[in-house]
């Protein structure tokens, strides 16, 4: 068994110092990169629900206009619009319009919630990869220590990486953590207007 380990300490200290800062790195930018695209998706091309136009978009129902109700909707960029004017589209071509009313729903909210979970994840992944590059460079530390003097650089070496890599991954977490919670409030404001608008026209249609 010491042997073993010896050669599993030897391993570990054989792999690149910055092998685990890159991996950090390349999740920083995947990270940073989808908060960026979610940010311009949900607050830039999906607005919060205008009652204004929900009850002038309901009037339209009410009366019939099923037609004037589509193209009141072109151009609106909250998702119960878009998920109605498919609605209004499909309706002919199905006898259960509720069933119609939660796929399409479905498909909005699978849109919003897009890479997503990839935020989620980084909250966890980061911190445990920083956790391993402490862990390896910890090992390496201790492996030159056991080594006498003459491998004091690596020694020095050793601690820098378990230091670097814990930071990296706590500074990817932090924001990750932010965004992901901030995405995921603003996705389930949308989407409760969403289904309460799309409610309350099934009510006016049926």
């Amino acid at each position: 068994m010491h042997n073993f380990n010896s050669y599993l300490a030897q391993g570990i200290g054989g792999l690149p110092s910055s092998l685990i800062s890159i991996i950090l790195i390349i999740v920083s930018v995947l990270m940073l990169t989808i908060a960026l695209e979610r940010g311009y998706i949900l607050f830039r091309l999906n607005a919060p629900l205008n009652h204004e136009e929900a009850r002038a978009f309901l009037k339209l129902i009410r009366e019939k206009k099923f037609d004037d109700a589509k193209i009141f909707c072109a151009n609106k960029t909250h998702p119960a619009f878009r998920t109605l004017v498919r609605i209004l589209e499909n309706r002919t071509n199905t006898s259960d319009i509720l069933s119609l009313a939660k796929e399409e729903i479905l498909i909005e909210q699978n849109s919003l919630e897009r890479f997503t979970s990839f935020l989620g994840t980084t909250t966890t992944l980061a911190p445990m990869l920083g956790l391993l590059g402490t862990v390896t460079g910890m090992i390496k530390a201790f492996s030159a220590f056991a080594q006498a003097s003459s491998h004091s650089g690596q020694l020095t070496i050793g601690i820098h990486e378990a230091l670097i890599t814990t930071t990296l991954g706590l500074m990817i977490a932090i924001p990750a953590l932010v965004f992901f919670n901030f995405y995921v409030r603003r996705t389930n404001l949308l989407m409760d207007e969403c289904e309460h608008l799309v409610e309350q026209t099934l009510k006016e249609i049926q």
